[in-house]
């Protein structure tokens, strides 16, 4: 990169902007989070890490790990990433299958290429003439030239199957290239086949691994090859020219192995270890373990001496070798939100908070845009939840083995109580009323607990059909508004139960063909939702137990506030159902935008005069649109576009200045709805 600077486009912000603010789409004011991380590659003169998300490409200066750059944001989506040695280009490919070469130094994309396959390899030989474009269903390998795109010459598999992972190798001098095949009569086994770049023919085919290879690189000198496997901890040493095993490495466990020589031509390997979720450099020569971290995704290891992993999995770290101390993003690149009710705003306004599909649970700040751990760090466990209460106070749980902690949220967390029993816990609920506890324990037993004395008020057993050896059987457990009720369901044999919390009893096993899911209670305790096995939504009485109506199938319904109305989105055209509750009749059908197609998230505004939903991505969308509504008309407000992906979630501050929506692309929008309320 001349002048050691990062040229970047319009509209992307420069030194000291809000990077919050950087390429928003039309009506939004902030995005929270950096996306799902992909792919991560440093710049060839280790200054810069390239992050593909799903919003877009990152680029990061290494020694500070802050943010310079976010390119690509017109359809974000970013899987694979790989840099020309001068630095000249970077290719980028996305989930639609498409990838395209930037000119790093404008910042702009100078060609476009339809891929066959979404996990296609790529990468620039070391004379920077070509890019090489892996095809693992036929094991031949294009060569394009990475200025138009053109194809210049191909390399033609013998009617076969590239590797699993088909990881291309150049050797240093581009005369030879290294992939990898698949056997004809094991799909497990896979061999090394070399070729020679101009004549295009083979010049050996190496066998040796048992299993699939994950990484190839060759030797700075062009001596030799190294080839790792995938999760057998196993590193091959071929000699080029002679073709034979030179040396093996063995005895690192189930690990992905991903080897890198330094330019010194010093063999290290990144072992990502497929039991613990941790990621270590070895020195192979001397046996030596060099660094070891944990990892919760993608890792790259570059010139034996730069590795970069995703810690826990909020933060990107960067590793260099001679450091002992890694450097850390500032903000973070976390998972999407779990379900349509895993995002809330306080009730002040002030704070927004994220439920996430791993297990955490953040608070964002919406004046510093700031994110922190609504449980304290060191008392942090997985299988955090939200739980609000019926005032809108906010609390917290978190599950660790056979314990659950309750913690207030708000602007100082505070555990609250503390709840341990002999079995694994799977699930918990609050009541609404936050007096009572519910803990759901793998073998099928369900605790009431009593929040201030810390005692055992009630302890059920929910029958079930297969053994429950496994802590993470699937549970839901939801509480009637006055807490008197309790509804367990599990998905063994979709079972379901209805319970009396007061009087210790069970009222209702749903059968099966009745009700196979269940959502969740009215505002006013009157009715339950669930899903039939006949895939229709049931509205059960409570008082009365029994079916007071079956609607029409929809993957997403919520309830007004006011307890009014039940609104269940379905796919066009039907679009939006707005049942009536008290008539027990439809109320109206909002139809969908031009370009949706399938509802993905319904939440009402807290005064009911309001609806929002995001739509679900289909084939052909850049965004995928967020509608709003005004109930009691049924006019259509306002359709934002953002999101690259499907939309999880939607909020309403309690005032309506603010709609927050948060995505499978791993990012949360701050929407303004002041122009349009």
């Amino acid at each position: 990169m001349e002048n050691k600077k990062l040229v970047t486009p319009a509209p992307i912000g420069a030194d000291g902007d809000d990077v919050t603010t950087w390429a928003l789409p039309e009506g939004a004011i902030a995005r929270l989070e950096r996306g799902g991380v992909g792919d991560k590659e440093f710049a060839p003169d280790g200054r810069y890490l390239a992050v593909a998300t799903k919003i877009g490409l990152w680029w990061y200066e290494v020694a500070m790990m802050s943010p310079v750059a976010l390119w690509g944001t017109e359809r974000g989506m970013v899987s694979d990433i790989a840099f020309s040695p001068n630095e000249k280009w970077i290719a980028i490919s996305n989930w639609d299958k498409i990838l395209k070469v930037w000119d790093v130094q404008r910042g702009v994309s100078m060609a476009q290429i339809e891929l066959t396959d979404f996990w296609a390899p790529f990468i620039f030989s070391p004379n920077n003439r070509w890019l090489a474009i892996g095809n693992r269903d036929t094991g031949n390998v294009e060569f394009r030239e990475p200025e138009t795109g053109k194809i210049v010459s191909t390399l033609t598999g013998e009617a076969e199957k590239g590797g699993a992972f088909m990881p291309i190798a150049f050797s240093p001098d581009t005369q030879l290239l290294a992939s990898t095949r698949r056997d004809d009569t094991n799909n497990d086994v896979e061999s090394i086949i070399v070729w020679d770049v101009e004549s295009g023919e083979r010049v050996a085919c190496l066998t040796g691994h048992t299993d699939c290879i994950y990484r190839l690189c060759f030797s700075p000198c062009g001596r030799f090859l190294a080839s790792g496997g995938e999760e057998d901890g196993t590193v091959i040493i071929w000699g080029v020219g002679s073709w034979q095993q030179i040396k093996t490495h063995t005895g690192y466990g189930k690990s992905d192995m991903i080897p890198s020589y330094s330019p010194e031509g010093v063999l290290r390997v990144a072992a990502v270890s497929d039991d613990d979720d941790t990621v270590t450099v070895w020195d192979l020569e001397n046996n030596e373990k060099l660094y070891t971290a944990d990892s919760e995704a993608s890792v790259t290891f570059s010139n034996g001496s730069q590795l970069a992993y995703q810690y826990e999995p909020d933060f990107l770290e960067v590793w260099t070798l001679g450091n002992s101390n890694p450097r850390r993003t500032v903000q973070t690149h976390m998972s999407f939100v779990d379900t349509s009710e895993s995002l809330i705003f306080s009730q002040d306004g002030k704070t927004i908070v994220a439920e996430y599909r791993y297990g955490s649970i953040l608070l964002w700040d919406i004046e510093s845009k700031q994110a922190r751990p609504a449980i304290p760090t060191e008392s942090a466990a997985k299988n955090q939840r939200i739980h609000v209460s019926s005032e809108g106070e906010l609390y917290a749980t978190s599950i660790n083995k056979n314990t659950v902690k309750l913690w207030e949220v708000g602007n100082c967390e505070s555990l609250i109580a503390e709840f341990a029993g002999n079995e694994f816990m799977c699930a918990t609920a609050l009541a609404p009323t936050n007096n009572k506890l519910a803990s759901a324990h793998q073998g099928g037993n369900l605790i009431i607990w009593d929040v201030q004395s810390g005692d055992k008020s009630r302890v059920f057993r929910h029958p079930l059909q297969t053994s429950t050896d496994d802590s993470d059987q699937a549970w839901k457990l939801v509480f009637s508004p006055d807490g008197s009720l309790l509804v367990s369901y599990t998905e063994d044999e979709a079972n379901v139960r209805l319970w009396d919390v007061e009087r210790g009893e069970e009222i209702q096993d749903f059968p099966s063909d009745e009700i196979d899911n269940i959502g969740t209670f009215s505002p006013c305790g009157q009715y339950l939702t669930g899903i039939s096995s006949g895939k229709n939504i049931i509205l059960w009485d409570v008082k009365h137990r029994e079916i007071l109506t079956k609607l029409p199938w929809a993957p997403e319904f919520a309830y007004s506030s006011c307890g009014s109305y039940l609104a269940c989105g379905r796919q066009d055209p039907e679009g939006i159902l707005l049942w009536d509750l008290k008539r027990c009749e439809i109320y109206k059908r909002l139809l969908l935008p031009e370009g949706c197609q399938d509802v993905h998230a319904l939440r009402f505004s807290s005064c009911g005069q309001y609806l929002a939903f995001g739509a679900a991505w289909e084939t052909g969308l850049k965004k995928v649109p967020i509608c709003l509504w005004e109930v009691e008309t049924g006019k259509h407000i306002v359709t934002f576009w953002g999101h690259f992906t499907d939309v999880q979630a939607v909020a309403f501050s309690l005032n309506n200045e603010l709609l927050a929506s948060a995505s499978f692309d791993g990012s949360i929008l701050l929407w303004t709805l002041k122009p349009y309320l």
